[in-house]
């Protein structure tokens, strides 16, 4: 038994040490003034990084091969950000084998790294973490069993009733899911660091899939429900958040239970759907953001244009309907194609005597950069 555990802890061993030699370089390497990279590929001809902070483009940085195939590229540290970022070797995208850090975008993955310093700082682990739940509920309007993520802050109790916090439900954009705030957003370390410093209300957020055909991410190899109800768009079909995810949550959780401790806001495609849930139920929700929009901003790249007044009767002839809320918080990066058509409703908004409306733009384009500002700015709006 002995000879036995020696020779599988000595296997193990051997296995760690061949993936360590697979890696076999410090990558990326961050000094005060600078970054490197390196990427061991002897038999490769060209070795690029593609990374988020040259927006993807064509121009991606060249790597030099040095001694035993390592590749490297060192470049001035960029502006304080989370970035993320993949080798392109002879023309093929491959994860830094030394970077354990890796971020899920979709059906992409990509390195990450932080440059902690000014607005990024909040990025970062807090001292006072609180929990991410994944859960497994019940909606009935499609008959699923789905997945959604609940960030508790630092001292939640579940045992204690007598502590009530607001909940923001916060949904992803086209082509991610219920893990994508946490992992590309930040969720829970932005929530973390502004609850700590006494910037927002210690809140819940619940972060579910926004996809009515997903049981929960693709990662799980589920397959997709290929029968579901028939909705009027890729936007306006999210009325299961009210109808099964907000009382589950208000059954299992410690929650203010009236419109002043409920919020929903999302990006890209979560922002319209924010939009449809929080307009059509304006006596559930006080608190709405929307983040570059694609139903708002989407004669910009190619959609039918924008008219609320045509989707929300009255929302311009009769608005003390829908002016309601205590926050209309909406956002656009400063490059992004949806920007003059966010900004084209938020000026409707004002001339109708909307109260609570929140300009804010942002330098980035349609991109995560933007959409982890827009959250920490937003909840430090609300609930207050």
């Amino acid at each position: 038994m002995v000879a036995l555990l020696g020779a599988c802890l000595s296997a193990y061993g051997q296995e760690m040490n061949s993936l360590m030699f697979r890696a076999g370089v410090k990558s990326p390497e961050m000094s005060k003034d600078s970054i490197t990279f390196r990427f061991v590929a002897p038999k490769a001809v060209k070795v690029e990084v593609s990374a988020s902070w040259l927006g993807y483009n064509p121009a991606k940085l060249p790597m030099t091969e040095g001694k035993n195939g390592v590749w490297s590229v060192r470049i001035p540290k960029p502006a304080p950000e989370l970035y993320t970022y993949t080798f392109v070797v002879d023309g093929i995208n491959m994860l830094d084998p030394s970077n354990v850090m890796v971020q899920r975008d979709g059906s992409r993955y990509m390195n990450a790294f932080l440059v902690t310093g000014d607005y990024a700082d909040v990025y970062a682990e807090c001292s006072k973490p609180g929990n991410v739940e994944h859960v497994w509920y019940y909606s009935a309007e499609n008959d699923m069993t789905r997945r959604m993520y609940v960030y508790t802050p630092a001292g939640y109790d579940r045992n204690n009733r007598n502590v009530k916090y607001p909940v923001l439900y916060l949904l992803h954009g086209g082509g991610g899911d219920e893990d994508a705030w946490t992992t590309l957003g930040r969720t829970a370390q932005i929530l973390d660091n502004l609850i700590a410093s006494g910037k927002a209300k210690p809140m819940i957020v619940v972060m579910p899939n926004g996809n009515p055909n997903q049981y929960a991410a693709q990662t799980l190899g589920i397959p997709v429900k290929t029968e579901v109800k028939k909705y009027a768009s890729n936007f306006d079909n999210y009325s299961s958040l009210v109808a099964d995810i907000l009382p589950f949550v208000e059954k299992n959780y410690n929650v203010i239970k009236n419109r002043k401790g409920r919020a929903v806001a999302g990006l890209s495609m979560g922002g319209g759907q924010s939009f449809f849930i929080a307009f059509r139920n304006v006596n559930v929700f006080a608190n709405v953001g929307i983040f570059s929009s694609g139903l708002i901003g989407s004669a910009a790249i190619g959609g039918a244009p924008f008219d609320a007044e045509a989707l929300f009767p009255g929302m311009y002839t009769a608005p003390a309907k829908y002016n309601k809320f205590d926050v209309i918080y909406l956002a656009c990066g400063e490059e992004d194609g949806r920007i003059d058509g966010m900004k084209d409703f938020c000026q409707k908004l004002n001339d109708h005597g909307y109260k609570g409306v929140i300009w804010e733009q942002y330098p980035g384009a349609h991109e995560w950069k933007v959409w982890r500002r827009n959250l920490a700015s937003f909840v430090q709006q609300i609930f207050k």
